[in-house]
């Protein structure tokens, strides 16, 4: 079994392990909460960090009006994102989110990161470069939405981090351990294609809210608001997960 970067073998199967995920609900959501912090706006440029296969993408294309781009890290996964997209509905742009955004003087109404993408920013350095690059590119007034998975979801949902699936000539099998004194939250992928068979790792830090909130606190960004899980309850410190509302200053 051969060992690949994150992201590569698991583009083949990526849709196959998220298939029990209601993206037309989280975009949803996510409208929604757009919808109450920019009221009456239409049209707005979206940009989705750590999109993937375009998965939340696609739902949102169906929820909103809004003309969107498409970015991540991965070679593998912006093609199947392409694949998604082949009349170009849809921008596609490669960016490391955690690192140096190059996106030239483009700026965007919304920018969005989503399911976990934020954890896999495994110290604050990465948070940082990624809030620079938020600001740097969201226009005033514009909004950036992300969520973060907590140590409470790690250790109340341990079972569902385990599982396996098969698919026209695909496999996987994904086994999840924490470790609470680092924090860090490590998933293995064990993938057969028609080409082969590897094993992939993944680690993601569950950072707290509290902590979130601190690295939030050194950076212009406003925070507008913080949501536990997908409702409109305020986030609190045993939430699981948190979404996040942050406003540039116009």
């Amino acid at each position: 079994m051969k060992q690949v970067q994150p992201y590569s073998a698991l583009a083949s199967v990526y849709d196959l392990v998220m298939s029990h995920v209601d993206y037309e609900g989280w975009a949803d959501f996510l409208v929604h909460l757009v919808d109450m912090h920019l009221p009456e706006a239409s049209g707005l440029r979206a940009l989705e960090l750590g999109a993937g296969t375009g998965l939340l993408t696609d739902a949102l294309y169906d929820a909103s009006d809004w003309d969107l781009t498409l970015s991540d890290y991965s070679p593998d996964m912006l093609a199947a994102a392409g694949r998604r997209f082949p009349d170009g509905d849809v921008a596609i742009r490669h960016l490391d989110f955690g690192g140096e955004w190059k996106l030239g003087a483009e700026t965007f109404d919304i920018i969005l990161l989503m399911y976990d993408g934020f954890n896999y920013l495994l110290e604050p350095a990465g948070v940082h470069a990624l809030l620079r690059g938020v600001t740097a590119h969201l226009a005033p007034g514009g909004l950036f939405l992300f969520d973060q998975s907590t140590p409470h979801n790690s250790i109340n949902n341990a079972e569902f981090f385990e599982d396996e699936g098969e698919e026209d000539g695909f496999e996987y099998r994904r086994t999840s351990h924490f470790d609470p004194a680092s924090a860090i939250h490590t998933t293995a992928f064990d993938i057969k294609t028609p080409t082969g068979r590897f094993h992939e790792e993944h680690r993601q830090r569950a950072w707290t809210r509290a902590a979130v909130e601190a690295l939030l606190a050194t950076h212009p960004l406003e925070v507008v608001a913080s949501f536990d899980g997908f409702s409109l309850d305020p986030a609190h410190d045993e939430s699981e997960r948190v979404h996040w509302v942050l406003k540039r200053p116009a």
